[in-house]
């Protein structure tokens, strides 16, 4: 049996997941020990799994991915984002999937989390950090990069349906993309899109969020849905036995 699958929604998660568990000692940011059962090791690419259902598939049809697994993993994380069209409030969300997954996919309530990110995946990966600088080929310094979304307001393109920059102006309510006093962008996915637009990016989301978790730090994150991810992880896999295992 082998320790455990996870169960996303999307592409970019599973890139985001498998740039942060891609690294070496991992398990060190997270203070949990190594995510492994028996000599069997999690491996990021083999057990992260892609809902092709996307954010509505996990919440409607969860079971799909998690039943044919029941007998092969011995814990499952399932991840999505909290904002989607359609979806119920978080806790009634959360609650319909927990449901899903003991009736229909068999799994005991002890075996599994449901890891619901708020607002948006997006969310994880800023931080005031060079690494995000880098990842969408950012042409200045770090600090130009700040800059630039301080002074820069979101604005979305009715044709496309995606972000581009405009000039922050707050008597008209075009607010900064990201001010200087706040650890997040109000709207991480918003600017996720409008800073690809602008700097060319030329890889797709996903490979940008691989590249960013693979390299910042996660000492600093405050998002709980982080938190509960790390929290679940420090339950099955207890430092404390990963010292003894060595």
């Amino acid at each position: 049996m082998r320790p455990l699958v996870i169960i996303t929604a999307d592409a970019e998660c599973a890139a985001t997941l498998k740039g942060f568990f891609g690294r070496d000692g991992y398990h060190h940011s997270l203070g949990c020990g190594p995510i492994q059962l028996d000599r069997t090791a999690f491996d990021p690419e083999r057990d992260i799994r892609v809902h092709p259902g996307r954010d509505p598939g996990v919440w409607k049809d969860v079971s799909t991915l998690l039943l044919p697994e029941r007998g092969l993993y011995e814990r499952a994380l399932i991840v999505l984002d909290e904002a989607f069209e359609g979806a119920p409030q978080p806790d009634v969300l959360v609650g319909q999937i927990e449901n899903l997954a003991e009736t229909h996919g068999r799994w005991a309530r002890d075996r599994f989390e449901v890891i619901l990110i708020r607002p948006e995946l997006e969310a994880w990966i800023w931080q005031r950090n060079r690494h995000v600088a880098e990842a969408f080929e950012f042409p200045g310094s770090e600090s130009d990069l700040w800059r630039l979304l301080e002074d820069q307001s979101l604005a979305l393109d009715k044709r496309t349906k995606k972000h581009h920059f405009v000039q922050a102006d707050s008597p008209s309510g075009l607010h900064p993309a990201w001010p200087a006093n706040k650890s997040k962008p109000d709207n991480p996915k918003g600017v996720v899109e409008a800073l690809a637009s602008h700097c060319q990016s030329s890889g797709p989301p996903s490979v940008i969020f691989n590249e960013i978790t693979s390299q910042v730090s996660t000492a600093h994150c405050v998002d709980q849905s982080f938190h509960k991810l790390r929290e679940a992880l420090r339950r099955w896999f207890p430092a404390e036995e990963a010292v003894w295992a060595q």
